[in-house]
Order: C-alpha cells, then structure tokens, then sequence
C-alpha cells in the first residue's frame, strides 16, 4: 500500500508539471487522481491506468517539434541583428554571447532565450530610431528648396513699398539662415503682411469709389437743379414775350389813334426804351446765373478728373508693379508671356524673323552656397541691369525664374542672334565681382531658336531651353541654336 501511496503522489508531480498541456488532458487529469485515490481495488487501478494512457496518446506530442522550430527562428533573428547597421557596439556583443550560449535544453531555458532576444529587439529598434531622426542630410534638401521657394515667392509678390521694405527683411534672414523650425514662423509673418497689404489696397479703392460716388451724386444734383432753373426761366422767358406782345398790341393801338406825329414818336419810343431794358435786364440775369452754375459745374468736373486721373496712375504703377521683377528690376514672367503674344501676332502678320533665347548663370548654386545668398541676388541684379542695358529698344528680356533670363530679338537673323548672344557672353565675363575679398569670374550659357510659322510658344520656347541644355553639358559659357526640323 505504501508503494502505491507513493505511486499516486509520483503521479500527481508529474501530472502537475504536464498542467496547462492541452485543455481536455487537464480536465481529465484532475478526475483521474481522485479516482485513482479513491480506487478500492488493484484491478480498478489498472483500468484507470489504462484509461489514462489511452488520453495521453490522444495528445498530439509536437512540443519537441515546436522547440526546434523556435531555435531555428533565434539563430535566424541572431543573424538579422548582426546585419543591421547602425547598432550600439553593446548589443552586438550581447547578439555574439547569445549565440556562444549552449542551446536550451528545457522549456524554461527557451523562455529566457526569448525573453533577451526580444529585449535585443526593442534596443534596436530605439537606437534605429534615433539614429533616424538625428539623421539631417536626406531632409536637408527639401528644406533647402522650401526655402528658396518662399525667397521667390516674396519676389514676385505684388505689395506697396511699406510691406515691400518688410518682405525684403525677412527675405534677407531666410537667405542667412535654414533652421527649419523657423520657417512656419517666416510664413505667417509672409501671411499677414499680404492680408494687411490686400486690406490697404480695399480701404484705398473703397475710398476712391465713395469720393467718385459723392462728386457724381453732387454732380447729378446741381445738373438737377440747373434744369430745374432752365425751366424756370423757360416760363420767365416765355412772361416776357408775352409782355412784349402785349405792349406791342397796346403800341399799334396807341398808333392807329394817334392826332400828330409827335405822340406817335413817344409812344414808340417808351415801347422801345421799355423792350430794351427788359431784355437787357434778363441778358443780366441770364448770364450772371449761368456764370455761377457754369463754374461750379466745371470745378466739379477738374475735381472728379483730378480724382480720376490720380488713381488712373495708381492704377497704372501697380500694373507697372505687377510686371517687374522685385530684385532684378527687369521685366518678369508675366510680363514676358504678354510681350511674347505680341511678338508671335506680330511675326505671323509680317512674317519677319524672331528669335527666341534662354540664359542661364553658370554654377550659381556654388555661388550661393559658397558666398550666400545675398552675394547671389546681387550677381542676378547685375547681370540682369547688364542684359537690359546692352539690348535695342525693340528687344526685350526678361527673368524667367531662378537663374534664368528670356530675351526675344524681333527682326533678327540666326546669324546676327549669334554675334549678339556671344557678344552678351563675353560681356558678363567681364564683369568684376568680388565676394568675401575674392574675386570672381560668372558667366552666363544661352540656348536660342528661331521661331517659325508652324511653331506655338511651348514648341519654340522648348528648343531654346534643350539648346541651352546643350551649351551647358558642352562645358558652359558659350552659345548653342537649335532650330526646327519639320517632318
């Protein structure tokens, strides 16, 4: 009895190390060892032992299994860390003892195995992660280009010379500094000096329509009042013909009753004298009324063209404003497609030559980063003033954008384009810059085309920009023609 005593307490270890094994088993174990307690008899026993057997061969056995395949997983993972770069020195060395470690040999061991793989893990992926943020170069570039993107934005804006100056400041510190934090910080300054701009110019037409509205009300009232008068003195007018018929009735009486000639006289001397006062008298009046209402409607008129003609040119200077380049001081990329639908019309009446040319500054991307920006905006306002002053009157140039000027000769040959095109490259070479004590050469490549009759803006417009394509791979400061070539 003891041994089984002991039989049944061997049993329940066991049975309690194999607990949490598969549901069913479990459930069973726990009726199996009470029975197994409670059995009267040696033959009972046997039946439960064999009851018991049968339930465990029912339990598929894939823990043996299940432990290889986790082994071969960690050796997998193991391999995967060591290859990551960027990884302390530290887990390194833990991924190289993990794999010196004797393999596990119980459940137990294979749990902690896990457990430190996984911890490896997630120390990687933390000093992955920082690595990544502190990692400046790839970002570095779009902010670049945000940047020089809000500098020509601020260019091209359309503002009085107030937010002008205000622009400028801050276009000045974009062009010294690219700390990307400050940026958000430029836009909404950029943002509310245009909407205090936009508000000036609302409150500045909204008061020239309130002077124009009331110097025409005032207007529309005196000329009113003018008819008015004219109506009244129509009705004056037509009581003095009626006097005058009266007392010429009265003078033919008189005359027909007349004894002797001088009572005749007399009497048509008072109708006279009483014809001429009156009609004097009313000339008076008449021309003393219409002077006065003469001179005012005429003060009203100087002033309502004086207020016209002065926004008339406030007018005019913003659509002069809108069509030049804020640095360069030349005409820009608006003004340019107008100029060009005036110059392709004129072509195709007259069917004279027109060429077509775009400029480009050499290297200018190493002049700002190497001098900063401010040293780049002045070589773009020199070479532009330089390009506009060596032109004809007839030709016209403009900036494109960037670093790129258009310029379109009218009435000119391939041949005298290229002597021009060369000459305007040797004459930017020439030209002394000097930055941070050093002297320096900029020069300029040009791509140009002629246009012809089958062309439209975007086929010509894109010849000159492969020809300038061309100049620049073929070693830059020279002048390349690319013509059309029609199938």
């Amino acid at each position: 009895m003891a041994s089984s005593l002991a039989l049944i307490k061997l049993l329940q270890q066991l049975l309690k190390r194999n607990y949490r094994q598969d549901p069913s088993f479990d459930k069973y174990q726990l009726r199996f060892l009470k029975k197994l307690q409670s059995s009267p008899s040696e033959g009972t026993d046997i039946e439960l032992f064999d009851e018991c057997n049968q339930q465990l061969e029912l339990i598929p056995n894939d823990l043996e299994e299940s432990l290889s395949e986790g082994r071969l997983v960690v050796n997998q993972s193991q391999l995967q860390l060591l290859r990551l770069q960027g990884l302390s020195t530290d887990l390194i060395d833990k991924v190289k003892g993990m794999q010196q470690q004797s393999k596990p040999y119980t459940l137990k061991e294979h749990h902690i195995e896990l457990k430190t793989l996984i911890k490896i893990y997630q120390r990687a992926v933390i000093e992955l992660n920082k690595n990544s943020e502190t990692e400046t170069h790839p970002e570095q570039p779009n902010i670049e280009s945000l940047n020089a993107e809000l500098q020509q934005l601020i260019l091209e804006l359309d503002v009085n010379k107030t937010h002008a100056k205000k622009l400028e400041k801050i276009r000045v510190i974009l062009s010294n500094q690219m700390n990307p934090s400050a940026l958000p910080h430029y836009c909404l300054s950029i943002i509310n000096i245009i909407i205090e701009s936009t508000r000036e110019e609302r409150r500045a037409s909204r008061h020239f329509m309130y002077s124009l509205n009331d110097s025409l009300t005032e207007f529309y009232l005196n000329f009113s009042k003018t008819a008015k008068m004219a109506k009244v003195e129509f009705k004056e007018q037509d009581d003095a013909f009626s006097s005058i018929q009266e007392q010429a009735i009265r003078l033919k009486e008189n005359s027909q009753s007349a004894k002797d000639l001088d009572s005749l006289r007399k009497t048509v001397t008072d109708y006279a004298n009483n014809l001429q006062n009156l009609l004097k008298e009313k000339d008076q009046r008449n021309k003393q009324q219409f002077r006065h209402k003469f001179q005012g409607m005429v003060r009203q008129i100087k002033e309502l063209q004086n207020e016209t003609k002065s926004y008339q040119q406030t007018l005019k200077q913003q659509r002069k404003q809108m069509h030049i380049d804020f640095l360069t001081k030349i005409p820009n990329r608006a003004a340019w497609s107008e100029r060009l639908e005036i110059e392709v019309s004129r072509f195709k009446r007259h069917q004279n030559s027109l060429i077509m040319a775009v400029i480009d500054i050499d290297s200018f991307k190493k002049i700002n980063d190497t001098y900063g920006h401010l040293a780049g905006d002045k070589v773009l306002n020199v070479i532009a003033q330089t390009l506009q002053k060596s032109i004809r009157n007839t030709d016209f140039i403009a900036r494109f954008g960037g670093e790129e000027f258009t310029l379109l000769l009218p009435d000119t040959s391939q041949k005298q384009a290229t002597q021009v095109l060369e000459k305007l490259c040797k004459l930017i070479e020439t030209i002394p810059f000097k930055f941070k004590k050093e002297a320096l050469t900029v020069t300029v490549s040009i791509g140009f085309t002629q246009y012809s009759i089958n062309d439209d803006i975007d086929d010509a417009f894109g010849r000159a920009d492969k020809a300038l394509y061309h100049a620049k791979n073929n070693g830059k400061n020279q002048v390349n023609f690319i013509g059309r070539i029609d199938k």
